[in-house]
């Protein structure tokens, strides 16, 4: 085995590899940021993974989100999945009035037409919100 194929087989034995997409311009942005750090892109990212790894949570998540942990709470109960969380303002329910989520300006839900959804059911709640996306 030559000193490439070596490498290689080593390589793909011990590491993960994946590929990362960004908008023109942002590989370049990015790069500056990581020599500013005086480390490599790689590490930058390999830290910033190892860090939401380690503490069990994300920062990215928690700005993305806004909600306490009790709003997380409701939301789970609600089984609305992550990826629609972001779109989501404020919400609440109530035994009489049934549950009411309220979505960010720039989204609008398919079934209801608007920016508000209103179910009686909560399981209704999680077939509505997916069909929401961004106007």
């Amino acid at each position: 085995m030559n000193r490439t194929n070596y490498k290689n087989h080593h390589r793909d034995s011990n590491y993960d590899r994946l590929e990362l997409v960004l908008p023109k311009g942002q590989k370049e942005l990015l790069k500056e940021l990581c020599s500013q750090m005086e480390m490599s892109v790689t590490e930058y990212i390999r830290l910033l993974v190892q860090e939401d790894v380690r503490s069990g949570s994300s920062k990215l998540k928690e700005k993305m989100s806004g909600f306490s942990e009790e709003d997380q709470r409701i939301l789970d109960k609600w089984q609305i999945a992550e990826k629609y969380r972001c779109m989501i303002k404020d919400f609440h329910c109530s035994k009489t009035d049934g549950y009411f989520i309220r979505l960010k300006k720039g989204y609008i839900n398919d079934v209801t037409g608007s920016r508000i959804i209103h179910v009686d059911k909560m399981q209704d709640v999680r077939k509505i919100i997916t069909k929401t996306h961004k106007e």
